[in-house]
């Protein structure tokens, strides 16, 4: 039999005419434009009840927040920063695939939006900055929705999470130093277009001019806030209901300084700058200018609002998915954002994406589906219908301290700086570059910056890939010199070469690097694989947890009551089932090929750990990992596969919850502790983790199986006593 050659055009007339059914392609399409049919049918009494209080929770933390920023960021009237809100609440229940985000205000976006205000239209007087933020959310809401809506969230990819992490934890510094002047009632400093270090030198050289009673506001509502929220978050260990009042505690300071604000108000001898009216209701909303000529002013904006919305809602979407065990669509995410922002623009909202410290909130009062975000929009609108006369009397420097004591949730964890290091010099270099030139410059160009630092660290990896001559072993088998492999007695035996892949091993090889451009596809398809090829396990793991002593490992297995709200496994096993292959193994092992790859970058080896989460979910118990092939510059990356709780324990989000270990550690005191003093003991853990985390590099593919097999035989004579016994 002979195959003629075929031409590309030839080749995608091929797959289109044999791969795709153009109207169930379509159909489901349309139905992953709706996520909220997907699950609404099976809502119940319990989630509703836990949807409600994260709701309510929720409001009352996104109230003053919202103003907050709305004023001391944007640099805009209150009640503008309560439309985008409660707008981007109610949108986004709709089209979520995440139930712990929360779109609206937050503290970046808003930075970006008052810096790019006092650029691209300075001495701006206030009606003209309120049309331009709102134009700017349409606008960017626009470019959003055409990426969503034609799936082009791959551009995403090209961003990695270390660089959201640095200018994210860049922005947090500005943003308390932006906010020192307001706290303290000093006048007169630019904010908004001057970089930090001149605020901070301005702040200091006018501390002499401090508004008193400003200052004694601002820093007994900082000193309330911190003292509510940390001292009732460690008293949640003992009793978990305490927690809720910890996350209230910006709504107790707006509480406890705007009824002093009310009451001293006749008395001019304690004189108070103060936020003043707030329309009733929706009174004060304002739309959009659409027309083009105006458009040519905002779109130079454009770019830095579009991608950091972007990139920050999509990591807080894929760090709570970790956290909380179920799958997003980035695609679908950039869609509801796009459409928030789109409507929001028609009743004075800016530019909204998901909330870090809002997000967190809402994931620890155990919300079960988006609904608690519509809740949260409810709330904010029956707030704007009832008490917008109370918030007359706001003192601003109390919103400076919510916004200061806010940030505190946007630094990334700092144990994870070393690993940066250790992982990948180059994602740590883009760290860097984002986090300086946020703080020297302003966020935009620390975007603009460290993503042509990704861009370019990209190219260069193509366009200089690792090249190695192949040598042969006294085996006969041919291997890169680069190659590292632990070597045991059950390996290179005779009848190795005979040697045929048992049940239940998955050999999953990858053809290019493992890097951030790629790495959710790389999970994705492995988590598919895995699906139509071995057996489910309906009882639902919710993580494995790993703890390791001199004694070696302990694994722990925590589980499920129920179903995520939109966990679709069971379908698509059911209609695995349909097809005809319900009888097939259960997964014993996972074995990956690396010969292919020439590098592992922090993203990609997140990308493993998720991967590795994945799958133990779908079977319900610990999944080894076996590599094949594996080049030594990548092994301190990967033996971090091996003796790690989970993908969450090596999180660089900002705003993502430290793991225990990173707690106990003491945060960053601990980190510096950690840097100056040695720990024998640690050590001495370590190398014994990574002695045992060897043993799962091979020199080959054959031995990298069988070295699977052998550990898994329990399993496998269990499957077989089984299947004998039905």
């Amino acid at each position: 039999m002979s195959f003629a050659p075929e031409t590309q055009i030839q080749y995608l007339k091929r797959r289109v005419t044999e791969g795709t059914d153009l109207k169930a392609a379509s159909k489901e399409y349309v139905k992953s434009l709706f996520p909220i049919f997907q699950w609404i049918h099976r809502y119940n009494l319990r989630w509703f009840l836990h949807d409600f209080i994260a709701g309510i929770t929720v409001a009352l933390v996104v109230i003053p927040q919202a103003i907050s920023y709305a004023t001391k960021l944007v640099g805009l009237p209150p009640q503008f920063g309560l439309y985008t809100s409660f707008i981007g609440c109610l949108i986004y229940a709709v089209f979520a695939t995440s139930k712990d985000v929360t779109i609206g205000p937050t503290a970046v976006q808003s930075l970006l939006v008052g810096q790019t205000i006092a650029t691209y239209i300075p001495n701006a007087t206030p009606a003209e900055k309120i049309m331009f933020a709102i134009t700017l959310a349409f606008w960017s809401g626009v470019f959003q929705t055409f990426v969503g809506v034609f799936r082009l969230g791959v551009i995403v990819d090209f961003v990695p999470v270390p660089v959201i992490a640095g200018f994210t934890s860049g922005a947090g510094v500005q943003i308390i130093i932006q906010q020192l002047p307001g706290l303290f009632g000093i006048k007169g400093i630019n904010t908004n277009s001057s970089p930090s270090y001149q605020v901070l030198y301005d702040f200091f050289s006018n501390i002499g001019n401090l508004a008193k009673y400003d200052a004694i506001f601002g820093v007994s509502a900082f000193f309330l806030i911190l003292i509510v929220k940390y001292s009732f978050h460690a008293a949640s260990k003992k009793v978990d209901s305490l927690k809720y009042i910890g996350f209230l505690c910006y709504a107790l300071a707006l509480i406890v300084f705007t009824s002093i604000s009310y009451v001293v108000r006749d008395n001019k001898d304690i004189p108070l700058s103060i936020v003043k009216t707030i329309p009733y209701g929706l009174s004060g909303i304002q739309q959009a200018n659409v027309a083009l000529p105006y458009a040519s002013t905002v779109f130079p904006a454009i770019p830095a609002v579009f991608v950091v919305g972007i990139l920050e809602h999509i990591a807080v979407v894929k760090t709570y998915g970790r956290i909380n065990g179920y799958t997003t669509d980035s695609n679908q995410e950039i869609l509801a954002i796009g459409l928030t922002n789109v409507i929001a623009s028609f009743v004075g909202g800016f530019p909204a994406t998901a909330s870090f410290s809002r997000s967190a909130i809402k994931s620890s009062c155990d919300v079960k589906t988006p609904l608690g975000t519509f809740f949260t929009g409810i709330l904010v609108v029956i707030g704007l219908f009832t008490f917008t006369n109370v918030l007359y009397y706001i003192p601003t420097s109390v919103l400076a301290a919510i916004v200061i004591t806010a940030i505190f949730d946007l630094f990334v964890n700092f144990t994870i700086i070393k690993s940066l290091w250790e992982v990948d010099i180059f994602d740590f270099i883009g760290f860097m570059i984002a986090l300086i030139t946020t703080w020297v410059a302003n966020i935009e160009y620390a975007i603009y910056a460290s993503v042509a630092w990704s861009l370019l660290v990209l190219l260069l990896r193509i366009a200089r890939p690792r090249v190695n001559a192949l040598v042969r072993t006294p085996s006969g088998d041919w291997m890169d010199p680069e190659s590292v492999g632990f070597k045991s007695s059950i390996f290179r035996r005779e009848s190795s070469s005979k040697y045929i892949r048992p049940d239940g091993i998955l050999v999953f090889k990858i053809d290019e690097s493992l890097t951030y451009p790629n790495s959710g596809y790389f999970t994705k398809r492995l988590k598919q694989t895995v699906i139509e090829n071995f057996k489910y396990n309906a009882f639902h793991i919710y993580k494995v947890e790993r703890k390791w002593d001199k004694s070696g490992t302990e694994q722990r297995y925590k589980y499920k009551t129920e179903r995520s709200w939109n966990d679709d496994t069971e379908e698509r096993v059911a209609e695995r089932e349909r097809q005809g292959l319900a009888s097939l193994p259960p997964l014993r092992a996972i074995v990956l090929d690396f010969s292919s790859v020439s590098h592992v970058d922090y993203t990609g080896l997140q990308a493993l750990l998720d991967a590795k989460d994945d799958v133990e979910r779908f079977t319900g118990r610990a999944v080894p990992f076996h590599f094949a092939n594996v080049r030594r510059n990548q092994l301190n990356a990967l033996i971090r596969v091996h003796g790690i709780d989970s993908g969450h324990s090596l999180d660089a989000t900002p705003g993502a919850p430290a793991p225990a270990t990173a707690r106990k550690s003491g945060g960053f005191i601990g980190f510096l502790k950690s840097a100056l003093q040695t720990d024998y003991e640690e050590i001495e853990l370590k190398q014994r983790r990574e002695a045992a985390a060897l043993e799962y590099f091979h020199f080959n593919v054959d031995d990298a199986v069988e070295a699977a097999h052998e550990e898994t035989k329990s399993l496998l004579a269990l499957m077989n006593y089984r299947t004998a016994n039905q």
